[in-house]
């Protein structure tokens, strides 16, 4: 008797027309999004900048250049100069490739390149540090990889364009190595912490961890919060 009077308590959705189920899952979804967009516009940053970062993955965003801000590095200086409206702003030591200062020219030399790119990402969390600072290195990084390939190399990225489009961003980058793994694009050169006592990194640019938060509070002044700031890197 309890369990037939509980059975008809049940609530039976198919009972409900279609058009309320439809505007309960949409109002639900709405929740969702407005929720987000709370957490993006009150976070302190952190929430921002992983939205931000995800958002730019998922849909390959190339990263528009921004002129307030720019940064030139002297590899055989071992300095880092931040400009504002060409104005010096402070200069902070780095460590560079601890395989020389010769310019990157294909995955394996792990050298730190040269040539002007734009930051495409500025994250809070790094495995280097406490920040982060992701460069867009693509035009090189594939001049480079039709040298070091030729045809082959040609045919390979001609085939992925041809199922996925344009290669333009690193994260598309980072989806072609994926299918590539043995004939990769060189990538992943950041700007991040860990110290410059000597020459230590993989090809990223290193500060010693108080100066690369204070370089990302600096570059989070400029019109996009650090993406697209200018980073030249001469020999």
């Amino acid at each position: 008797m309890g369990a037939g009077r509980s059975s008809r308590r049940r609530m039976n959705l198919s009972k409900f027309p279609t058009r309320w189920r439809k505007w309960g899952i949409g109002s639900l979804i709405l929740g969702l999004l407005i929720c987000l967009f709370g957490l993006y516009f009150v976070s302190d940053g952190h929430i921002k900048e992983y939205l931000t970062w995800r958002w730019m993955i998922a849909f390959k965003r190339p990263v528009a250049v921004v002129t307030d801000y720019r940064i030139l590095v002297s590899k055989s200086d071992h300095q880092l100069t931040v400009f504002h409206n060409d104005e010096i702003v402070k200069t902070f030591r780095i460590a560079i490739s601890k395989h020389g200062a010769d310019p990157r020219r294909v995955w394996a030399d792990e050298l730190t390149p040269e040539g002007s790119h734009l930051i495409a990402s500025m994250q809070y969390e790094s495995v280097f540090g406490p920040r982060q600072m992701l460069l867009e290195t693509t035009q090189q990084s594939l001049d480079d990889y039709y040298v070091q390939y030729a045809d082959a190399g040609g045919q390979r990225i001609a085939a992925w364009e041809h199922q996925h489009g344009l290669l333009d961003t690193i994260w598309e980058v980072y989806d072609f190595n994926q299918g590539n793994a043995e004939f990769p694009i060189w990538n992943d050169i950041l700007i991040h912490g860990g110290g410059t006592a000597s020459d230590w990194t993989w090809g990223c640019i290193a500060l010693d961890d108080q100066d690369v938060i204070e370089l990302f509070d600096i570059l989070k002044r400029s019109a996009q919060g650090g993406l697209g700031v200018e980073v030249e890197i001469r020999h």
